[in-house]
């Protein structure tokens, strides 16, 4: 896939000065330089506490057909990063975009010769949560029947969401390798659900590029995402 078929399926634009901050058009540029900086990625992980947004799935939205509490996640990641563009911002070719409707990536282990399988869904800024629930369900049992591993494009592997589950790996931490090709896309990944004092409570990484988010715009992020799953 080429730059222009990626901006026009994908609804990516490039930046312009004249949206960005102050502050964006300095760091930009700056945390990619590398007589600056060795290193722009992050990473952290947090332990996240979901006894009311598991409350919440149970009572509203468990009974919807295929659904499961890994894409309810997902697609409210998703959903709040509407409101966070930074999340969107992409460096393609030395110059950034925003896309507005970037499918999700994530790998999924199928054992085998083939060990891992990719799935991509497309539309997951636009689904509902139900045709999310169908569409992930569809998308990650068919993965598990394929028997050769198939790798995507380079050009559209860097650019797509990348929110990953462990579901029986409970880290506390988690250090992810980092591309070479800085293009500003985060990582996430969730872990094992636990309880700890009566309370229950998820791993999630988070590893992102300094040059387009922070642990500010991080912080406000997550702010509504955590509004987002129990209310």
């Amino acid at each position: 896939m080429e730059l222009k078929e990626l901006t026009k399926k994908y609804k990516g634009r490039k930046l312009s000065e004249s949206e960005l901050s102050s502050y964006e058009q300095w760091s930009l540029q700056f945390f990619h330089q590398k007589e600056f900086v060795q290193e722009p990625m992050l990473q952290m992980t947090l332990q996240l506490d979901i006894t009311e947004a598991y409350a919440r799935y149970q009572a509203r939205s468990k009974e919807i057909p295929e659904a499961s509490f890994s894409a309810y996640l997902i697609w409210h990641n998703i959903q709040a990063q509407k409101n966070h563009p930074y999340f969107r911002y992409r460096k393609i070719e030395d110059e950034w975009y925003i896309f507005d409707n970037l499918p999700i990536f994530f790998p999924v282990a199928v054992g085998g010769e083939a060990r891992f399988s990719e799935v991509v869904i497309d539309n997951p800024a636009e689904d509902t949560l139900e045709m999310f629930f169908a569409s992930y369900r569809r998308h990650v049992e068919a993965s598990k029947n394929r028997k050769e591993f198939k790798a995507l494009p380079p050009l559209v592997w860097a650019n797509l969401h990348f929110i990953g589950n462990l579901p029986n790996l409970q880290f506390t931490g988690l250090q992810i390798h980092t591309p070479a090709e800085k293009c500003g896309r985060p990582y996430f990944y969730f872990g094992k659900r636990y309880k700890s004092e009566g309370r229950m409570k998820i791993p999630m990484l988070i590893a992102f590029d300094h040059s387009n988010l922070d642990p500010f715009v991080i912080s406000a992020f997550m702010e509504e995402f955590e509004h987002r799953i129990k209310c």
